[in-house]
């Protein structure tokens, strides 16, 4: 609610908010030598010590030094009754005014209120003469981030086919949806949905609440994990229909190696029904990406998915696969 707040003052000015509780409504312009200086419509040019100062709301993007380091084209909210600054390196949580040593001169004009990144990977395979093979697989996903909420969406679309025989059609459907209620605390939500007519599950619907954890949020590092509880709906091709609750377990890493798009990045979903133990799935994609041109990079990943116990014992529990494919990056 704070930030939200934030955002409103922010579209029409700053607002300075001293330990008394008072707040004053102007335009931030500099912190130095423990004063910070303050322009306000109705009182004029104000120079206060940063010992009075508690929290700063600010839409302009500034260079911060603390006694930490420093952080660049950082703007400033407020979260959970404590200071943010969302600068290149991550957001950084400010426990005390007085740690700020200098700040000042607006980078660029404008808070950026959403932050948007995503990436479509395609790769293809087409052989003839001795074996004849065809291999599709396509996937996107793309992540919108406010201040205080996460949105996911992916997509995923796998076929292969040998001597003009398919022997894979899977497609699936997700969206996950967090809210953080602290600096790293957030709660969640997904749904799901899949078909893998050779895994013999004709749709398979899931949809789940529970809580996540933000580790790590810069400009090198993105660690969360999270936990649920889903109620899964199966319809296999045989008509057998089973419903199931489950325990969702879900992690994502990038290490991000240069500014240029160079990652490493790993995600996987555990699922382990409540009702049977030995009901248990685990889906992973582990890769390299490293970039080509513009918004294109490539992608070289290994897919290893496991299945406890699959729709029928004929299917295979281990898929494992390895690919290289080319990304268009926004």
């Amino acid at each position: 609610m704070l930030a939200a707040l934030g955002f409103a003052s922010a579209a029409s000015a700053d607002r300075l908010h001293l330990v008394d509780g008072e707040s004053i409504v102007g335009t931030f312009i500099s912190a130095e030598k423990g004063r910070v200086q303050w322009s306000s419509p109705m009182l004029g040019e104000l120079e206060i010590d940063q010992s009075h100062v508690k929290y700063v709301e600010s839409g302009e993007h500034f260079d911060v030094k603390t006694t930490g380091g420093e952080l660049n084209n950082c703007w400033m909210y407020v979260q959970a009754r404590r200071q943010h600054l969302h600068c290149e390196q991550g957001v950084q949580s400010l426990k005390s005014w007085k740690l700020i040593v200098a700040a000042g001169e607006p980078v660029i004009s404008g808070p950026p209120t959403l932050a948007q990144n995503g990436t479509v990977r395609v790769a293809m395979e087409d052989s003839s003469g001795n074996n004849d093979l065809t291999k599709y697989n396509v996937e996107a996903r793309n992540t919108l981030r406010y201040v205080e909420s996460r949105h996911t969406l992916a997509l995923l679309y796998q076929e292969e086919s040998v001597q003009a025989q398919t022997t894979l059609n899977r497609w699936r459907g997700g969206y996950e949806y967090d809210q953080f209620l602290s600096e790293q605390w957030f709660a969640t939500g997904n749904a799901y949905y899949d078909k893998d007519e050779f895994k013999d599950i004709e749709q398979r619907a899931s949809v789940g609440l529970g809580m996540g954890y933000q580790f790590l949020e810069t400009s090198f590092f993105d660690l969360s994990a999270k936990a649920t509880v889903n109620y899964v709906d199966e319809q296999l091709t045989t008509g057998e229909d089973r419903k199931t609750p489950a325990v969702l377990w879900n992690l994502d890493f990038a290490w991000r190696l240069s500014d240029k798009g160079t990652q490493l990045f790993h995600r996987h979903l555990i699922l382990q029904a409540t009702n049977d133990r030995e009901d248990f799935e685990l889906d992973s994609v582990t890769g390299f990406r490293y970039p080509i041109n513009g918004h294109f990079s490539s992608t070289i990943q290994l897919e290893y998915d496991y299945d406890r116990l699959p729709a029928e014992s004929e299917v295979e529990k281990v898929d494992r696969k390895w690919s290289i494919g080319l990304n268009y990056d926004w």
